[in-house]
């Protein structure tokens, strides 16, 4: 009888041991499947960053824009301040505009609108934007910009209806 007791207790002991090994692969697939899971997410969620901070995500998710890119007519000096005025009219929506400095110094932009005081923004360093968040909507605005640049220097300037603050990329 103590044979078989013994007998009885190594398969006991036998089936123990092959059910804790199955739960342990059990474990070891979990672990498996949850870490990869984590590394998806992870990928996914870093190349969401990457888009949403691109030129292409910007510009889907503006409403609208405008290019008032300018030619310089005329350079400032200490004792002449030139603004030089986009032809292109913008038209708010959203009650905010975003300027855009895609050049390699910085700028100063002016708003003009009939019946409205004339609203400047601070200095816009390059690549960098400015949001005028109190504009008058459905008002035509004329764009002139300032920059200290000489004659003839190209400025580039996209406004966005809308709250973007993101700076330009090259």
């Amino acid at each position: 009888m103590n044979g078989r007791v013994i007998a009885l207790q190594i398969q006991v002991f036998e089936t123990e041991k092959s059910e804790f090994v199955e739960v342990s692969k059990v474990k070891k697939k979990a672990t498996i499947v949850i870490v990869t899971i984590c590394v998806l997410v992870v990928i996914i969620g870093i190349t969401l960053s990457a888009f949403s901070s691109s030129e292409v995500y910007r510009k889907k998710k503006a409403s609208i824009m405008w290019d008032c890119s300018v030619t310089c007519m005329g350079a400032s000096t200490s004792e002449k301040y030139v603004v030089n005025y986009a032809d292109s009219k913008v038209i708010s929506k959203t009650g905010a505009l975003t300027i855009q400095n895609r050049n390699d110094f910085d700028i100063v932009v002016h708003l003009l609108c009939d019946g409205e005081p004339e609203i400047v923004s601070d200095k816009i360093s390059s690549g960098g934007c400015y949001s005028f968040l109190q504009v008058a909507t459905d008002k035509e605005y004329t764009v002139g910009i300032h920059a200290a640049v000489d004659t003839k220097t190209e400025i580039k300037v996209f406004v966005y209806d809308g709250k973007d603050t993101e700076p330009y990329t090259k």
